[in-house]
């Protein structure tokens, strides 16, 4: 869902036992991702969503991510951290122009 309709819906749904911004939720599963649809968008690390990092995160690099959890925010070295359903931990950096490199927490590969 756009910003704009989840503007309108919660904004219709105010007054109701409806938790509106459930409507809105970020996606977070692999299987959510604009890229199930559409692999050729799986090229870029910019506007990930949880979905599209689980994505990565499964198909790109075959970690068990089906789900993201939770979200870090870009520390200083230029990543942030991941927690999956299955309770792993992964940094995710993100590259210009590319698809985001995904590594365990310790930053190596298994």
């Amino acid at each position: 869902m756009n910003l704009r309709f989840c503007l309108i819906v919660t904004g219709a749904f105010f007054y109701t036992l409806v938790p509106a911004m459930a409507l809105c939720a970020e996606p977070t599963k692999a299987s959510q991702s604009a890229y199930v649809k559409d692999m050729r968008k799986a090229t870029t690390s910019k506007d990930l969503t949880k979905a599209d990092i689980a994505w990565h995160a499964v198909n790109t690099y075959g970690w068990d991510c089906e789900e993201v959890w939770s979200r870090g925010e870009v520390n200083s070295d230029g990543y942030f951290f991941i927690t999956c359903s299955s309770g792993k931990i992964l940094r995710v950096y993100p590259r210009p122009g590319q698809h985001p490199k995904i590594t365990a927490s310790d930053g190596s590969y298994k």
